[in-house]
């Protein structure tokens, strides 16, 4: 992969939107940030601990979980997903599974890389990620209200 290459992906992906062409090329330029992923192989496995998260620059992933006993199907991502996020904040165990649909490209990203970053761009990557998990926390409570609005209301109401 080459620097030029991954800075293309990078643009065409709305969490990278906010950094300017130096910053996309300081990104691109560290190669060990970079994966590549054949078909079918776990990119972060349920019960792992680790604290990167994934930008997806090319390719498609399925995430899944385990529960009573079986794989569970949770989301498909495509180009331009983030995901990992939680175990930044979380630090613990991974909670699902995430395995490559198609051959993939991800950025990787540990908080001790973004210790070697300047602060502007460390911000930038914390305010990107910050919206992300907003974003997630509110889909998740929409459904949640969706699901609570199903429920037979009860006799005291």
């Amino acid at each position: 992969m080459d620097t030029t290459t991954i800075i293309r992906w990078m643009q065409a992906i709305p969490f990278f939107s906010p950094f300017n062409k130096d910053e996309l090329e300081l990104l691109a330029s560290n190669h060990k940030h970079f994966y590549k992923y054949s078909e079918d192989d776990k990119i972060i496995e349920e019960g792992q601990t680790d604290i990167s998260f994934y930008v997806l620059l090319k390719g498609s992933v399925r995430i899944t979980k385990t529960a009573q006993n079986r794989e569970v199907l949770i989301n498909k991502l495509k180009e331009g997903a983030v995901f990992g996020e939680l175990s930044i904040l979380r630090k613990g165990k991974r909670t699902s599974t995430v395995t490559a649909e198609v051959m993939c490209i991800t950025m990787s990203i540990k908080p001790k890389h973004m210790d070697d970053w300047n602060v502007h761009l460390q911000n930038k990557f914390r305010d990107q990620l910050l919206k992300i998990v907003l974003k997630r926390f509110e889909v998740i409570d929409n459904k949640h209200v969706e699901a609570l609005c199903k429920l037979p209301p009860k006799e005291n109401e």
